[in-house]
């Protein structure tokens, strides 16, 4: 078969066959060896002011590329800026920029750039969901590589809307990858449906997306950031106005869990169903947001829920289909995704705390800042209870119990499942309630593991909440930072900037280490923690690391007292991390149980699994401090190298 010059040019692309075979067809080749098919037409009007780019400026629009990306901008810059190179280098009219969130299974047209500035904010913000029956778009990100197609072959309603509001007939779909990871796409608009000129804009498009990928991903990392400090000064500033103001007030109380839940998430609408122990007739608190003219209003009725009952029953927050239960549209809670959290209280009072988002689902990050202040909420709802029909006396004793009951929760529920670790964990509150706190946190990427020991200073439940609170910035933070010691600083300017001005201010404890599984390092920080041991099983001996820093929230600039270390942990070496309720615990003649009687008693056990050997140390402790009442928290944490 004779090949033109242009089957010839294309089909080298594919780079499987020098020679390439197939059939031309009403101006187009389809390639047997690539299996693409390629479009052979000239342009029958060309488009006025394009000209092929010659090496110079080829170089010029990635220098300018580079620049872009190198420089610290918001994501709305950073999307703007970047269009506007692709439109004044190419000489482009419309680009669009998909960003992708696997988690939450959705992409959004972040940016559109056109002439037409109503265009522009009309296609705006279009969300579409990962499905690959959606078409070209979701095939390019799941493929991983770069497609031009005509919208009219799409079957998909999305591609005939699109085409009608934006006239485009045709598009070039670049992947923007970041290892190897589609975090969204790169579109070039055309208003012909058969464009020759696609590949060079390809070519040239090619060589700056994987740069852009980069910037893009720092800044949505960064955006994340900001939300989460909004989120973790919301928690503190409503959990201190629930517990000192809303104990005798009911409905406010409820109004004002329902506004700071609306804040954590952006949400419009939020919904709270009580349900009494003796009735399935409940009463519904309902508040609505505008976010446009800043108004608030809330709705109380009552409605029976009998095909929510089983809801009431779970025991962790989960996520539904709305679409599933109509109940919930009638009270007005639509979305595309909804949240429920369900509380139970000690009088046998049961709640459903119910978000909705109209347009995106709930991503992690999220779920656990709601999870972490509707903790803070219960406590603050029983305490509201005990305070109407308990005696003070009663009232408190019965605080210290739920605070106690929640402040396990807290805890790590399960260990991670990595099979060359082994974990355990163990806490012994004293009488009153403690803030002592360990974790253990994977990386969404799995390749890291954050360990951490901590201790509150002050008893009862406001260190109880202080603890809550730094367990749930933790948690996100070690999502967007690598260094334990930026994590352990950023803790730092929330306890300080929180309760410096405090009656009785909050100062913390902790040693926070970053287990990197590739290189088998140990990067640690401490904050006036003290020390951690670890056993090495070659020499059968044991090293005392001492991990130095200052005590968090005392000063506003802790960076003089920067600490970061690396240790290397070997295979059967066991680390052992406790809190100073260990060796600072007292025996009747005042005597103190001491690190030498600690590194005995880990000694002897160290055959052991880790569980075993924490059980044997507190074991060893209770036979030294016999009947001493135990003054403060008992903490420890024990991991073994397999």
């Amino acid at each position: 078969m004779d090949i033109s010059p242009v089957e010839e040019r294309l089909c080298l692309l594919c780079q499987e066959a020098q020679i390439p075979s197939g059939v031309t067809k009403q101006g187009r080749f389809y390639c047997n060896t690539c299996e693409k098919e390629w479009i052979l037409e000239k342009r029958k009007i060309p488009r006025l002011g394009k000209t092929v780019l010659t090496s110079e400026e080829k170089t010029e629009f990635l220098l300018d590329c580079l620049s872009l990306f190198n420089s610290s901008i918001s994501l709305e810059d950073l999307l703007s800026r970047f269009s506007e190179l692709i439109q004044e280098r190419l000489k482009r009219e419309k680009i669009a920029i998909f960003i992708a969130n696997l988690e939450l299974g959705d992409i959004k047209l972040a940016y559109y750039s056109a002439k037409q500035k109503s265009l522009q904010r009309a296609i705006k913000r279009i969300n579409l969901d990962y499905d690959l029956s959606f078409g070209a778009l979701i095939e390019t990100m799941a493929k991983r590589e770069s497609r031009f197609y005509s919208l009219n072959e799409q079957n998909h309603p999305f591609y005939q809307f699109y085409a009608n509001l934006t006239g485009t007939k045709s598009q070039l779909v670049i992947p923007i990858l970041y290892a190897n990871t589609a975090v969204g796409m790169l579109a070039v608009d055309y208003e012909e449906e058969d464009y020759s000129d696609y590949i060079e804009d390809q070519e040239v498009l090619q060589l700056v997306t994987g740069q852009f990928a980069v910037a893009l991903r720092n800044s949505l990392l960064y955006s994340k950031s900001q939300n989460q400090s909004k989120n973790f000064q919301s928690l503190h500033t409503a959990a201190l106005t629930l517990s000192k103001l809303y104990l005798d007030k009911h409905d406010e109380m409820i109004r004002m869990i329902l506004l700071t839940l609306c804040g954590i998430v952006e949400s419009t609408v939020a919904c709270l169903i009580e349900k009494p122990k003796t009735t399935m007739h409940v009463k519904v608190f309902t508040l609505f947001r505008d976010l446009d003219n800043f108004n608030i209003k809330t709705e109380t009725s009552t409605v029976n829920v009998a095909t929510l009952t089983h809801l009431f029953h779970k025991k962790d927050s989960f996520t539904l289909d709305p679409k599933e239960y109509p109940i919930f549209e009638s009270m007005e809670i639509k979305g595309k995704e909804i949240v429920v959290i369900p509380v139970s209280l000690e009088n046998g009072s049961e709640f459903l705390f119910v978000l909705a988002k109209p347009d995106t689902r709930f991503p992690q990050d999220e779920l656990e800042a709601l999870n972490a202040f509707v903790s803070l909420a219960r406590i603050t709802m029983e305490n509201a209870n005990l305070y109407e029909n308990l005696s003070k006396k009663e009232r408190l004793e019965k605080e210290i119990e739920i605070a106690k009951e929640i402040q396990a929760t807290l805890l790590p529920r399960k260990t991670p499942d990595i099979s060359f670790l082994k974990f355990a964990g163990f806490m012994m509150p004293a009488r009153g309630i403690g803030g002592d706190y360990y974790d253990y946190i994977l990386s969404p990427n799995g390749n890291e593991l954050y360990l951490c020991i901590g201790d509150v200073s002050g008893k009862g439940v406001a260190a109880g909440l202080v603890m809550a609170t730094v367990r749930t910035i933790l948690h996100s933070l070690v999502r967007v930072k690598d260094s334990p010691w930026d994590i352990i600083s950023d803790i730092n300017n929330y306890l300080f900037s929180s309760y410096r001005d405090a009656v009785t201010p909050r100062f913390m404890s902790l040693i926070l280490l970053r287990w990197n599984f590739e290189t088998n390092e140990v990067v640690y920080s401490g904050a006036g923690h003290g020390n951690f041991l670890i056993y090495r099983s070659e020499s059968k001996s044991i090293e005392s690391i001492d991990t130095k820093g200052v005590i968090l929230g005392i000063s506003a600039d802790i960076n003089t007292y920067k600490n970061e270390q690396i240790l290397t942990v070997h295979p059967k070496d066991t680390i052992l991390m406790f809190t100073d309720g260990v060796v600072e615990a007292y025996n009747e003649s005042e005597e103190q149980f001491g690190e030498d009687a600690l590194q005995n008693s880990f000694l002897s056990s160290i055959e052991s699994e880790p569980k075993m050997i924490l059980e044997s140390i507190y074991t060893n402790l209770k036979a030294f401090t016999k009947s001493k009442e135990q003054h403060d928290d008992i903490t420890m944490v024990a991991i073994r190298k397999q």
